[in-house]
């Protein structure tokens, strides 16, 4: 149904506003302890609980029209917001409103089976479509018209379907729901993935929407190859997508496999193929299991993301993805064993009617029952019982069975209008039954669907095929970058301009995710080189954005990307001078799930003259990881230093201050402080500068010419920038 796939669009674009909201607002940029953050977290999840007992008592229904309607009205209140804890909590109460809906819905028992993989589809299209920004992020009008059509529709569905005539409660569905919805946000859904590969190739976003699109009717499948074949499918694009990485790809290592977008669309198509066989499990009820799935949806986010702070390091990358599957495996399969188990109840065979009954018994009706595929009705003739016609057929021995209520005084056998047999009325919905038919194959023939439900059916398919050639097109072209305002370089011959910056995933101080606001911060600085750290290519943790992409279209400079804690984070490069080396190395992971990393790059400056950079950004940690982390990378400065025969500059957060151990590890190398003559350059929190943990280490050679650290509230940090002699 259109109204339920329009309800997962809205729940997906909640959990995008909502998840980062937490981080960046109550986790405060991960000052706040994992444990407290997840039982905040939490609690919200286990509020949807309350309606399962309300559901039960008034039906489905009601619940879902009035949680629908909430979570619309309570969505749009968080465009209004402007950050902070305002839109935390805001968020807080559509998602709770959200879930509500989840669980009502659930409980109307209105046919999911189709529309929750288009719903899961849609939201990735129109992601993918809009550029990985979401409504809540774009521009006031944009923001309001996307949202305005979407919520138009969803109500007037909510509003206009009615209560099925037929519940088909599928609670396998809903109970696989939460364990899919990981999968998806984290990884088959995540355009990031395919755009941040090996090679950055064009055609990953297109073919992961087209892919997307095509799971809607592979969910139509029915089988008992299904379940397997599906569970196979989303196995290997776990492995092939998001479990693999590259040794080195032009000197970056741990960048995903260049097919990584192929790998998500087989995925998807087995996501496809999962969601289409719980679906065609009926139940009785559909009881807790929606509530329970979307408990277990945070609970393998929470993990995935915060592996690291809660000190369960074992759980790699792709180990919690896989874990997902387990969860999908377990319940889709206890259900298929549960259903082949079942025990089939036999029909009951019809004795052989004695002589002196066999004239009544012409007349009789007898139960029905289903062979080679057909619904048949018991009959007998004169020549004995016969159990093959097909029901409502008139037997082909004597003549036509006396129907009953047939008006006194008509004699047998006279020609008449036809009437439906006794057997053909049992199975007409609402027909009465005649004395001795068994009713049980008559309650399974399903009625005639209602107005709304053919219109339904018929749009539907319409609907999809309208839509996603649309949202296709968007996905090819939503990414590529376009033109930007540039930055204007120096024009003084023998400078460079060297921007440091950590932009905390596009997120400002107050919560809010404004490209916009950041590259007008970094293009009033006018780098010629510019190193990034905290770069988040479509976490869905942080709502799914490439942020560097973005960036770059808005400043109209090439890129570089070395990944950090896995393919989708770490640091980058940005500058028009050419690239004449990079490489990057792991550096020793702990204390928090972003990793760490060392991205050197050297640049010619100017002809025959060439400069190496080093971009890092060492962990905050009570232990001794973020010490060999700054050994590390202060070997790795001299190494590329000699190699290239080039004066190296490191730069970065370090988050450290300039006479720690960690920064003594570059000065004892003979890399001197580049803000010296500055000091103290407090540069955290951004709103009230306490910590100078924002660091420039440069060659004895070079000759810092300025330094500037202009207030700004696009990151947490503020940006350092150094004008560089040479």
């Amino acid at each position: 149904m259109i109204v339920i796939a329009l309800g997962i669009v809205f729940t997906v674009d909640i959990l995008r506003v909502w998840l980062p909201s937490l981080i960046t607002v109550y986790g405060d940029a991960g000052s706040t302890p994992a444990a407290q953050l997840g039982l905040f977290a939490i609690a919200w999840f286990v509020a949807a609980f309350a309606v399962v007992p309300l559901c039960r008592r008034v039906g489905g229904r009601p619940v879902a029209v009035v949680a629908g309607v909430a979570m619309v009205m309570v969505r749009l209140w968080t465009q209004f917001t402007d950050g902070g804890d305002r839109q935390l909590y805001v968020a807080c109460l559509a998602l709770v409103a959200a879930l509500c809906w989840l669980v009502a819905v659930a409980h109307t028992g209105w046919d999911a089976g189709v529309a929750v993989p288009a719903g899961l589809a849609a939201a990735v299209a129109l992601h993918a479509g809009l550029g990985t920004l979401d409504p809540m992020w774009l521009e006031v009008w944009r923001g309001w018209a996307v949202l305005g059509v979407l919520a138009v529709l969803f109500v007037a569905g909510q509003v206009w379907i009615q209560a099925p005539a037929t519940p088909a409660p599928a609670p396998v569905l809903w109970a696989v729901f939460g364990p899919v919805l990981f999968l998806t946000g984290v990884l088959f859904g995540n355009v990031g993935v395919g755009h941040a590969a090996a090679g950055e190739p064009r055609w990953g976003v297109p073919v992961l929407v087209a892919a997307w699109a095509l799971a809607v009717p592979v969910s139509r499948l029915r089988g008992v190859w299904v379940l397997p074949v599906g569970l196979a499918l989303v196995v290997a694009g776990v492995i092939g997508a998001g479990y693999l990485e590259t040794s080195a790809h032009d000197g970056i290592v741990g960048l995903a496999p260049t097919g990584a977008a192929a790998w998500q669309a087989v995925g998807v198509l087995g996501l496809g193929l999962v969601l289409g066989d719980a679906a065609g499990r009926i139940r009785a009820e559909v009881r807790w299991a929606p509530a329970w799935s979307m408990v277990g949806f945070f609970a393998l986010t929470f993990l995935h993301y915060a592996r690291y702070d809660i000190e369960i390091g074992v759980l790699a990358r792709g180990r919690v993805l896989l874990l997902g599957v387990a969860a999908i495996a377990v319940v889709a399969g206890a259900a298929a064993l549960r259903d082949l188990r079942a025990p089939t109840r036999a029909e009951p065979e019809t004795p052989p009617a004695p002589a002196r009954d066999q004239a009544q018994s012409r007349t009789r009706p007898q139960p029905h029952t289903r062979a080679r595929g057909r619904t048949v009705a018991h009959a007998t003739g004169s020549n004995g019982p016969r159990s093959d016609v097909p029901l409502g057929a008139r037997t082909r021995i004597g003549r036509s069975p006396q129907r009953p209520g047939r008006k006194p005084g008509t004699r047998p056998g006279a020609r008449s209008t036809p009437k439906p047999t006794a057997a053909r009325a049992a199975g007409r919905p609402g027909a009465p039954t005649p004395p001795g038919t068994t009713t049980r194959k008559a309650a399974r023939v399903a009625p005639p669907p209602s107005p709304s439900e053919r219109a339904e059916r018929l749009h539907l398919p319409l609907a999809l095929a309208t839509v996603f050639p649309v949202l296709l097109a968007l996905a090819a072209f939503g990414l590529r970058p376009g033109p930007g305002s540039a930055p204007v370089p120096d024009a003084a011959a023998g400078t460079l301009r060297v921007v440091t910056y950590n932009i905390r995933m596009g997120y400002g101080i107050d919560g809010r995710f404004d490209p916009d606001r950041t590259a007008d911060t970094i293009r009033a600085l006018r780098p010629d080189v510019l190193l990034l750290n905290e770069v988040d290519r479509a976490w869905f943790l942080n709502g799914g954005h490439d942020v560097l992409t973005l960036l770059a279209r808005r400043l109209d400079l090439p890129y570089r990307f070395a990944p950090a804690a896995d393919p989708q984070w770490g640091d980058a490069v940005l500058t028009r001078k050419p690239i004449r080396h990079l490489e990057s190395i792991r550096l020793p992971a702990g204390g928090a799930p972003t990793g760490a990393q060392a991205l050197g790059v050297v640049v010619e400056a100017a002809p025959g003259k060439r400069l190496g950079f080093v971009a890092t950004h060492l962990q905050d940690a009570d232990d001794e990881v973020p010490q060999r982390q700054a050994d590390r990378a202060a070997a790795f400065a001299t190494g590329l230093a000699a190699r290239e025969a080039v004066p190296v500059t490191v730069l970065g957060d370090l988050n450290a201050a300039v006479d720690s151990p960690q920064v003594r590890a570059f000065t004892a190398r003979g890399l001197v402080d580049g803000l010296a003559r500055v000091r103290p350059l407090r540069t955290y929190p951004a709103d009230r500068p306490r910590r100078e943990i924002d660091q420039v280490l440069v060659d004895a050679r070079l000759r810092v010419l300025a330094v500037e650290a202009p207030p700004s509230k696009a990151s947490d940090h503020l940006p350092v920038a150094v004008t560089l002699g040479y």
